[in-house]
């Protein structure tokens, strides 16, 4: 690379990093300019919309902590990036027969939306009791292609990292790299 081409490449990811950083600013006054909406911004994760029904609170309460009695820690069973994490197979399957058995129903949608020229993918997570009680919380996150991955390649992904985080996080769901065979 020559000169000249390394100071037309340094300009131009200045200019990109200038219209990120535009770009970030802009979905936060968007955001904030929604007085209706709470919004917490914490890195490149946009949570927002945690939201709790007003009836059947109590027998939602009561079975999730029923169900919370029952959890055993997750194994950490998959590996990527040089670290181990649970998927999202070892995550419901944790956890879905306890919730069941309880009453309880997880339920999660796929959400996006445009702030600026950047796409946040998300996933609505919503816990649903049999009583009529329920909570519910969105979480949202950046989304652009690679040069591994296409845009819809990289909401797949993400769709799927937010589901077993808005999971865990819901049923209060704690992940371990011991998966009890010494015990």
């Amino acid at each position: 690379m020559t000169q000249a081409e390394a100071k037309a490449k340094i300009a131009e990811l200045e200019e990109d990093y200038e219209e990120m950083k535009e770009t970030a600013e802009d979905a936060q006054a968007e955001l904030a300019a929604r007085p209706s909406v709470e919004v917490e911004v914490f890195k490149e994760v946009t949570i927002t919309n945690s939201e709790i029904g007003t009836e059947g609170m109590g027998a939602l309460f009561h079975a999730m902590s029923s169900c919370q009695a029952e959890f055993k820690a997750v194994h950490k069973g998959a590996a990527a990036h040089k670290y181990n994490y649970a998927d999202l197979e070892s995550v419901l399957t944790a956890s879905m027969d306890i919730t069941s058995k309880n009453g309880i129903a997880v339920v999660q949608m796929n959400v996006s939306k445009n702030i600026g020229k950047t796409l946040f993918v998300g996933v609505k997570t919503i816990l649903g009791h049999e009583g009529g009680g329920w909570i519910s919380s969105e979480i949202y996150i950046p989304t652009m292609k690679t040069k591994m991955n296409t845009i819809v390649q990289m909401a797949g992904v993400n769709m799927t990292y937010l589901r077993r985080y808005g999971i865990q996080a819901a049923l209060g769901l704690a992940t371990t790299d011991n998966d009890g065979s010494d015990k």
